[in-house]
């Protein structure tokens, strides 16, 4: 997910200036912040590491505050610096953040064990994913992670899949806007618009989400819904497996067992 450029391009003086703004939701804004946020995501982009000159020019910042926030940024371990290459990279304090998040989210420790069984019964890959922000869907967990398939970490656009067809029946987007972002998903094999609301509509009734093949050709993926407490749902586990190895037979078993897996994370949840 892109985050925006920093807001001002300033040095570090302007700092006291910019830190009396406002945001209409009304908290004050911190610049260094933000503008640290956005350094962080935009190396999340960049794999192989990105220079400090190229850092500043994607961001629109100063390379001198660019380089300020990159030592402290370093100093936390949360990005490092490849002396040889002069490139940045994510540091291994990211790593371990990642981790202490995964064993404080319950979400993760309650779906984990399910995730487990479901993989290892029908052989499939399986994981739990969460609303992130307002546009995507963020992997949380996930079992039997193979080549091409869900991996904690990995983001989706949130219409998109058998997780998207769920989070559209129970969302709050209208058929409108609905249409509108369908438009911009990218599928590999895109369903019929028509098709895919049917799709959305037919969720509530079945208590799970099919996308056969639209998504990524020659997969095939369940998703069912985990409810909160006020039946909101910002949260789904999902199965896929290969399409030609799923029989019609297993593939009932296993929309079934979603569905009874699903139930039984938002039980202990409540």
């Amino acid at each position: 997910m892109k985050m925006p450029k920093a807001l001002v391009k300033a040095d570090s003086n302007a700092t006291t200036v910019a830190a009396s703004r406002v945001h209409p939701s009304g908290h004050r804004e911190v610049p260094a912040v933000r503008r640290a946020c956005a350094v962080m995501w935009l190396l999340a982009r960049h794999p192989d590491g990105i220079t400090l000159s190229s850092v500043a020019r994607e961001l629109d910042i100063l390379p001198s505050t660019c380089l300020h926030i990159l030592r402290e940024l370093g100093v936390g371990r949360l990005v490092a610096y490849d002396a040889i290459a002069k490139v940045y990279r994510l540091g291994s304090g990211v790593l371990s953040l990642s981790s202490r998040l995964t064993q404080q989210n319950p979400f993760v420790q309650v779906a984990q064990p399910h995730l487990n069984r479901l993989s290892r019964e029908f052989e499939v890959a399986a994981s739990a994913q969460e609303l992130d922000g307002d546009s995507d869907m963020l992997v949380v967990a996930a079992a039997a992670v193979q080549s091409g398939r869900p991996s904690p970490g990995g983001r989706t656009p949130l219409l998109i899949g058998a997780s998207g067809r769920v989070m559209a029946a129970y969302g709050a987007l209208g058929e409108t806007e609905l249409r509108r972002r369908f438009a911009r998903l990218g599928w590999q094999d895109p369903p019929e618009l028509e098709q895919w609301l049917r799709d959305v509509r037919d969720v509530p009734v079945a208590g799970h989400a099919v996308d056969d093949g639209n998504f990524r050709k020659g997969i095939t993926a369940i998703a069912a819904p985990v409810f909160h407490a006020d039946g909101s749902v910002t949260r789904t586990i999902s199965v896929t497996a290969v399409s030609a190895q799923l029989a019609s037979r297993q593939r009932k078993q296993l929309a079934e067992a979603a569905k009874v897996a699903a139930a039984q994370i938002t039980n202990a949840l409540r």
